[in-house]
């Protein structure tokens, strides 16, 4: 690309200075800080409707996740061995600003979930003066990507890992005499720590390639360290579904495998692409 052309698409990055891309950094992060607090602007509107249809609707019996298990358990074993039913819940809410504090949250985690994908393009185009022109077209592609894979790994917590856990976990009686009675905040944290965090664990094939990308990983290190992978991949599973049953974290990790595997192919084009380019 022509040197004239190039400095008339980024006219910012020509001797650009230290303080220069703190400056342009402010830039992104303010809008960035805009376009969240918008989101959790207009989820705070909305929130007595958000609780309810969100955070709530893995307690119901009828909700997908437990309608997915029981079609699937009578499809695998021809019985109703995982037609569960949520136990009952109840709430409280023990500190004054107990119900407000998970009201932001909701709204909060609703405005960072909807201005991912706009996050991601700031961060794109924060780095897109480093890269040559083959590089931006490659990444600009990938955008969707990364905005997919966190989408998918929100969706499969909230639908599948979330009612897992929390059947689990309100079955669960260290003594009869011991009554169930969760605080608000438990439960809202409870749904967007799960969810958010295996949004993003589901980005390792992104991290794969941007360490891929720096050298700092390749194809054959992934291979020959893939029994350290599993161990540290079931970690993070177990970081990011609260509950201890097995079966839960083989849910997440599972998955997280297949990714690692995909991780593992991408690594390998990043190092096919780099003998071409020599």
């Amino acid at each position: 690309m022509p040197l004239d052309q190039q400095e008339e698409v980024y006219p910012y990055e020509k001797n650009m200075g230290f303080f220069d891309h703190i400056d342009e950094l402010r830039k992104r992060l303010f809008r960035v800080a805009i376009v969240v607090l918008t989101g959790t602007v207009i989820g705070f509107i909305y929130v007595e409707k958000l609780f309810d249809w969100i955070v709530l609707s893995p307690f119901k019996p009828d909700f997908f996740g437990y309608r997915f298990f029981c079609k699937a358990g009578r499809f695998l074993t021809h019985s109703d061995a995982l037609c569960w039913t949520p136990p009952p819940l109840s709430m409280q809410s023990q500190q004054i600003q107990g119900q407000f504090v998970s009201a932001f949250k909701i709204a909060f985690v609703v405005g960072f979930v909807v201005a991912f994908p706009y996050i991601i393009y700031q961060v794109w185009s924060f780095i897109r003066p480093a890269l040559s022109e083959k590089e931006i077209q490659k990444t600009r592609r990938s955008l969707g990507v990364v905005s997919l894979l966190f989408f998918t790994g929100l969706f499969f917590a909230y639908f599948f890992l979330v009612p897992l856990a929390s059947n689990f976990l309100l079955g669960y009686s260290l003594n009869p005499q011991i009554q169930n009675i969760i605080t608000i905040t438990s439960v809202t944290g409870f749904v967007t720590f799960m969810s958010l965090a295996t949004g993003l664990v589901f980005e390792l094939p992104v991290l794969i390639y941007v360490l891929a990308r720096l050298g700092i990983v390749n194809s054959a290190f992934l291979k020959k360290n893939w029994r350290y992978a599993v161990v540290i991949i079931f970690l993070i599973a177990g970081i990011a579904t609260p509950s201890p049953d097995v079966f839960s974290q083989l849910l997440l990790g599972t998955p997280l495998m297949g990714l690692y595997l995909v991780g593992i192919q991408v690594a390998k084009r990043v190092e096919k692409n780099r003998e071409n380019e020599q």
